[in-house]
């Protein structure tokens, strides 16, 4: 019984590094900042400055938009302004498939990026579908990533769709200023506006009606 059960846990062992070698996924440049890797067989379509890749994986279809921000994308400030354009975004993908459910809605971080994770579920009538994203925002560029599959083979496209998302790679100089207006201005400067316009106006009032509380004192006096 202990060699039959040695035995199976070779040929499970096998196996998994068998399924660990069959994405075959080479890296592909979307442009000079971010790479990731697809299957050979891909197709690649640019419609008014918008690049498309899309490829067919053995579990699941794997899709990279790449697509240039508006002009009024550069207001975005701080992280909160970030956070706001990934729930705007998540809310469009939602609304554009009807009944779809959004799940597992979360930030992962990239280097010194901030991206968004989530997936969104759809009933198709044949069967549930599932298609998990990731964004990457920059001030220019919106990078999105997805892999589309059917439910019933979730088991087995999660080590294809773990590797396609792990492949994304970004430029090491690229941060969070690549996303947002970052402030130049410190702590201590805005400390020291709040000591300037507020509380020293404040002292030059009490000190004048204190000179001229003593001054009408002093002639009660007199």
């Amino acid at each position: 019984m202990k060699k039959l059960m040695i035995f199976l846990s070779m040929i499970m062992l096998v196996d998994r590094t068998y399924a660990q070698k069959k994405y075959y996924l080479d890296p592909v440049a979307i442009d000079n900042s971010v790479t990731v890797s697809l299957p050979k067989e891909f197709t690649k379509t640019n419609v008014n400055g918008q690049e498309s890749f899309a490829a067919n994986g053995q579990y699941g279809t794997m899709f990279v938009i790449r697509s240039m921000n508006p002009a009024t994308a550069k207001d975005v400030k701080n992280a909160d302004g970030l956070d706001k354009v990934f729930k705007e975004y998540v809310k469009k993908v939602q609304n554009s498939s009807g009944k779809g459910v959004i799940l597992e809605d979360h930030d992962v971080t990239m280097g010194k990026l901030t991206a968004r994770d989530f997936t969104l579920q759809t009933d198709t009538g044949s069967g549930v579908q599932s298609r998990h994203f990731r964004l990457i925002y920059t001030k220019n560029i919106t990078y999105t990533f997805e892999y589309l599959y059917d439910d019933v083979s979730k088991d087995i496209a999660a080590g294809e769709m773990n590797a396609f998302f792990s492949s994304i790679k970004t430029d090491a100089d690229m941060d969070h200023t690549d996303q947002y207006v970052v402030s130049t201005q410190s702590d201590h400067s805005i400390f020291t506006k709040i000591i300037f316009f507020g509380l020293i106006p404040l002292a030059l009032i009490i000190g004048i009606v204190i000179y001229f509380k003593r001054r009408d004192d002093t002639m009660t006096l007199t």
